[in-house]
């Protein structure tokens, strides 16, 4: 049988495993869920490349560079109901298309959602690449 010290001592030992393994845990899990701004970034920025190709400008309207199934293979919830920002699928980020006046150049952007569960990625709570392909931040979150 158990003694009452032994259980208290198995429980302390549990709690001080839980105390340290949950916060990196949760670590983890949140720098697995940035590939899904990575991977819509990326596929945002391929898709602006394709547009510049064939038009000599830069868009902002999800629909100019996607149809329904490509936007789902890239990783967006579609359909999105705003030209300026849509969600990933997982719904982990919110994606804005930005350009200059002259449509020449464009920045996108992944946020995390302010009340999805990346809002508490305070190492990497952004994401942006632009049409020079320059990723920010730099720091160990791409």
């Amino acid at each position: 049988g158990l003694t009452l010290v032994e259980l208290m001592v198995v429980v302390a030992v549990m709690a001080i495993i839980a105390t340290i393994a949950y916060p990196i845990y949760t670590n983890q899990v949140q720098k697995t869920r940035r590939a899904d701004a990575k991977v819509v970034l990326e596929s945002v920025a391929m898709a602006e490349e394709r547009f510049y190709t064939i038009n000599g400008s830069y868009t902002d309207d999800y629909t100019e560079l996607f149809t329904g199934t490509l936007a789902i293979a890239a990783g967006l919830d579609w359909p999105c109901t705003d030209g300026d920002t849509c969600n990933t699928s997982r719904g982990y980020y919110v994606i804005d298309i930005g350009h200059g006046t002259d449509d020449q150049d464009f920045t996108v952007t992944a946020d995390a959602s302010s009340s999805g569960p990346q809002a508490g990625d305070t190492a990497c709570p952004s994401f942006t690449i632009n049409h020079q392909g320059v990723k920010t931040p730099a720091s160990g979150c791409w």
